[in-house]
């Protein structure tokens, strides 16, 4: 249906809360252009529809870069007008690529309901969900738009190209710092080599630095995050205090101690902790 050495440009149609965005998870994020994150990059509010015209304006260039490079796209919005539907299959013909129509064949009770578990600012109105529910165009109206090819999303075996892809990715090293501090920290997180008893990393902005290490020694139940602090005996090893959100590394960084009491490697904990400590 789509793929790197058969590009194509697939449009996801369907109205609010049709579940489109969870389809388009299916593809590798690079793929994906999302009318959303154009309106949050441009407002910093996703569901904000007064900014859809500079929204656009980000959009179209980024779309029309894609294709032009003969790359797969997969474009995330509503699509149920027929006049936007028909401009993205000649779009993608001029650049020589199929054009693929998926379409999400919700209930509109569904479509309505999810809208009460969305952000108030992202919420569509049920009339306007009505209306666009209205729109979804037949396999027969979509062909005849000038797609090469049209689907049921519920035809598909997305879940099957999801887990292919996601059984094909190498493992992610920074999964478990990204799950407990966030995807920024993690962006400027190194782990380091070490001869200690503990994998050992380092978060790093302009000079300044924050050591942590995974502690996975004892109890089971009990692994957890330590950061590196100075030793509240006053001695020269460092402490470690448990970690367990970028509050307690703030907390670490600006001189404090977390909840947990920090120990210090000092206190006979071991000789190698004491020359990781020291490195």
């Amino acid at each position: 249906m789509l793929t790197q050495h058969q590009p194509a440009l697939v449009a996801l149609i369907g109205p609010g809360g049709s579940g489109k965005s969870t389809v388009a998870r299916a593809f590798p994020r690079d793929w994906r252009l999302s009318l959303d994150s154009f309106r949050h990059v441009v407002a910093g509010d996703a569901g904000d529809q007064s900014t859809t015209p500079d929204a656009l304006r980000l959009f179209n260039p980024a779309l029309d870069a894609r294709l032009r490079r003969r790359l797969p796209v997969v474009v995330d919005a509503t699509s149920v007008e027929s006049v936007h539907r028909a401009k993205l299959a000649r779009w993608a013909r001029a650049r020589r690529m199929d054009a693929v129509a998926i379409v999400c064949r919700t209930s509109l009770a569904t479509c309505q309901e999810r809208q009460h578990n969305r952000p108030e600012t992202r919420q569509v109105p049920n009339d306007t969900i009505a209306w666009q529910h209205a729109q979804v165009p037949s396999m027969r109206e979509l062909r005849g738009e000038g797609f090469t090819a049209a689907y049921y999303a519920d035809e598909l075996d997305l879940m099957g190209v999801l887990l292919r892809r996601s059984a094909d990715a190498q493992p992610d090293p920074l999964a478990g710092v990204r799950a407990v501090f966030g995807a920024d920290l993690a962006a400027v997180f190194t782990w380091h080599p070490t001869a200690g008893a503990f994998d050992t990393g380092v978060f790093a902005v302009a000079g300044q630095e924050l050591t942590v290490r995974w502690h996975d020694d004892g109890d089971p139940y009990d692994h957890h995050w330590q950061a590196r602090t100075a030793c509240p005996n006053g001695c020269p090893g460092p402490a470690w205090g448990k970690v367990t959100s970028a509050a307690d590394l703030l907390t670490i960084y600006q001189g404090g101690a977390p909840d947990d009491e920090p120990w210090c490697v000092c206190d006979g904990y071991g000789a190698d902790d004491m020359e990781e400590g020291q490195r």
